[in-house]
């Protein structure tokens, strides 16, 4: 350094230094596989780039395989008469067959309705947490909220879809209204026959896998939102109350018209 203060010619340049950009580390097929082992550090990878196809494909895969093992085996005529009630003794025998018969036609479509409906729900629901997200801070987008609720559904929605396909080989035939007790897995089974239906419906959505679901969630959102854990759970829990208390009301009104 001369006395102006100026860098001698002959002296070199202080190196620039740039940080580096965080990088994705996991790719579309190793985040699902990860999401049993280490949903953390699959929420880590999300937050910096989101993935989304490959989980809903898999998971509409997974769905739609079920069904089609699902069906054969139901009981159509007992599935009619369980889900009208005692207005079944109000029809006659043919009025039953026609809308068994009319059952059995909608039911080719299933798979396609699947196919439609589902992802459409998967964006309401998304929509939903990100909304509860920006209430309570957090300044993530869409498509990572998306990504993030995929996976943390990916899990428990696998493993009851399997073990709900492995159990119902055992059976021969069984009504719509009895799957969900195939695997013993929810509040539901420990109540009586005769409780109520309103009750019935809010046991059945204490289970294992919804809990897993839930906690999942609170970690996803946590990471990805950059959030307290008590923000990140009231993001969760809020919208899986409402939809105790509307499953509620549903048994209510199911019990009242049935």
């Amino acid at each position: 350094m001369d006395e102006t203060g100026d860098r001698p010619s002959y002296e070199p340049a202080a190196p620039t230094t740039y940080e580096s950009e965080p990088t994705a580390k996991l790719g579309a097929f190793q985040r699902l596989i990860k999401m049993f082992t280490s949903p953390g550090e699959v929420f880590d990878d999300i937050s910096v780039k989101p993935t989304w196809l490959v989980v809903l494909i898999a998971m509409m895969v997974l769905t739609v395989g079920a069904q089609a093992i699902i069906l054969p085996h139901m009981d159509n005529e007992a599935t009619l008469r369980a889900r009208i009630g005692d207005r079944a003794e109000e029809l006659s025998d043919d009025q039953i067959e026609q809308m068994i018969a009319g059952g059995e036609k909608f039911a080719r479509f299933i798979p396609i309705i699947t196919a439609v409906v589902v992802p459409i729900m998967w964006v309401i629901l998304t929509a939903i947490f990100l909304l509860m997200l920006k209430l309570v801070g957090s300044e993530t987008d869409f498509l990572t909220t998306f990504s993030a609720t995929l996976h943390a559904y990916w899990p428990a929605s696998a493993v009851a879809t399997v073990l709900i396909v492995a159990l119902i080989q055992r059976v021969d035939k069984i009504t719509e209204q009895e799957i969900p007790n195939l695997v013993k897995s929810h509040l539901g089974v420990l109540l009586p026959p005769d409780a109520p239906i309103w009750l019935s419906s809010m046991a059945s959505t204490v289970s294992v896998f919804n809990i897993w679901t839930l906690v999942l969630l609170v970690i996803g959102f946590k990471i990805i939102g950059r959030l307290p854990t008590a923000r990140a759970a009231i993001a969760v829990l809020g919208p899986w109350a409402v939809w105790l208390v509307g499953k509620a009301g549903l048994g209510v009104l199911q019990g009242m018209f049935s």
